[in-house]
């Protein structure tokens, strides 16, 4: 790790991490919120970020004081949207994507800076029992930031203009950063909140850390007592789906198979050497996919899931657990029963074998049949899937062919302009003809 010495103020370091709006940003809450008589501070996992060296523009508030009145001020300051959650002692400040209407002193935010800030009152939970939603009370910094999930996420940056860039760190985060290490605050986090398991596998694979030995005792603990069965299907799909959108997935997956837990949220998944090698292909031509076509919006998170479903009955046991919609279910069984059928030569019957399937199917498929730098497997997603005739149903129309005959000419003519590369008036020629030979043969 890239520490030399425990920093006491880090106001130096936002300075250089930061574009001067958002430090801009971090110092008139600071200061509003003084005058209100609170305290601000900035939390969380935007303090872990700054010290890995990898700052975010996700920023949490956390005031001592009433987090929902600041809200509201900053909101009607900056002509920001509000949405407050009264329950949780939270809300949330948004920017339209927007030019301001004017140069107000009291708007240093820009929409394409920093598009969202989540105010909260400092607080403490009491969980009525395990796995529940907790119940929470206004509380001191020092008692919100007790109450998190691990130390490294237990920190806070003084925002207070006398206080500007402090470091607050009761449960020695800072030094577990430095030695790489996931530990939890207290013998009872993982039976209160069983969705930190997920949270503790997610950081110490992304980041290259080692769940502490005790913490890992704990999980295995809630794991054997079953305490993941405790939570809603929504809770453990949520926290799945944000394992697969890690830069590799294919970490936590592993880590949870080796922890045994995913036998016990979803036992239908295969985990394999080689699967998540499949895996970790297919992410990457989902990503080469999203660069190419940025516009196109893909189910990434269950395309991965894809390659670790065996069969049909694993697809459908899965889909039922976490109420998947049917869309979902048939791009799997598409996928098997595509699965099947041998990479063919013709342009043609590339489109013929892999056009009806969904954009999702489609790359894991590629995926598992070639590395995303595959020539022949580009040029159909670049090229070979959006192709088109050069004459339309209406030109068939204009020479008497009608119902079904015209998709059956319109196919025949994407073929030879795909395979032969031939022009309109060859298109219709052979159009008309495979036409009017599936007329006669339906008669």
């Amino acid at each position: 790790m890239p520490f030399q010495q425990k920093p006491l103020n880090l106001a130096k370091e936002l300075e250089r991490k930061f574009p001067a709006e958002v430090l801009s940003t971090l110092r008139e809450v600071g200061k509003f919120a003084s005058q209100m008589g609170m305290t601000a501070y900035a939390v969380g996992g935007f303090v872990r970020d700054l010290l890995l060296g990898t700052p975010t523009l996700d920023i949490d508030i956390v005031v001592e004081g009433n987090g929902i009145a600041l809200a509201q001020k900053l909101a009607q300051m900056w002509q920001a949207d509000l949405t407050v959650h009264e329950r949780f002692l939270t809300a949330t400040l948004q920017w339209r994507l927007r030019e301001p209407k004017s140069a107000s002193t009291h708007a240093p935010i820009h929409a394409c800076t920093l598009s969202r800030l989540d105010i909260a009152t400092a607080r403490k939970e009491r969980y009525p029992k395990p796995a529940a939603l907790p119940e929470v009370e206004p509380a001191s910094i020092l008692d919100d930031l007790w109450r998190r999930d691990f130390t490294i996420n237990a920190m806070a940056i003084c925002l207070d203009p006398k206080r500007f860039g402090e470091l607050v760190d009761p449960t020695g985060g800072f030094n577990d950063l430095q030695r790489g290490i996931i530990r939890v605050l207290h013998e009872r986090s993982f039976v209160d909140d069983p969705t930190r398991i997920f949270r503790a596998v997610r950081y110490e694979q992304r980041f290259g850390f080692k769940i502490e030995r005790k913490t890992l005792r704990l999980i295995c603990h809630a794991r054997d007592e079953s305490l993941l069965t405790k939570l809603s299907r929504d809770r453990i799909k949520h926290e799945l789906w944000r394992m697969l959108q890690e830069r590799d997935p294919t970490k936590p997956m592993r880590r949870l198979s080796k922890l045994r837990i995913l036998p016990v949220i979803a036992p239908e998944l295969c985990v394999t050497t080689k699967r998540l090698e499949w895996m970790r292909r297919a992410n990457e031509w989902l990503n080469w996919f999203a660069e190419k076509f940025p516009e196109k919006r893909l189910e990434r998170e269950w395309a991965l899931l894809l390659t670790l479903l065996p069969n049909a009955k694993a697809m459908d046991l899965f889909s039922q657990r976490y109420q998947l919609g049917e869309s979902e279910r048939e791009c799997g069984l598409a996928l098997l029963k595509a699965l099947k059928r041998r990479t063919p030569k013709r342009p043609s019957s590339w489109v013929r074998w892999l056009n009806p399937l969904p954009l999702e199917a489609a790359l894991v498929l590629a995926a598992k049949r070639s590395l995303p730098n595959d020539p022949l497997w580009q040029r159909y997603f670049l090229e070979w899937r959006w192709a088109r005739p050069d004459i339309t149903g209406e030109d068939l129309k204009a020479c008497g062919i009608l119902g079904r005959s015209i998709s059956v000419g319109l196919q025949a003519a994407l073929a030879v302009k795909l395979d032969e590369g031939a022009d309109a008036s060859k298109q219709l020629e052979v159009a008309l003809r495979r036409a009017q030979r599936y007329r006669t043969s339906r008669r």
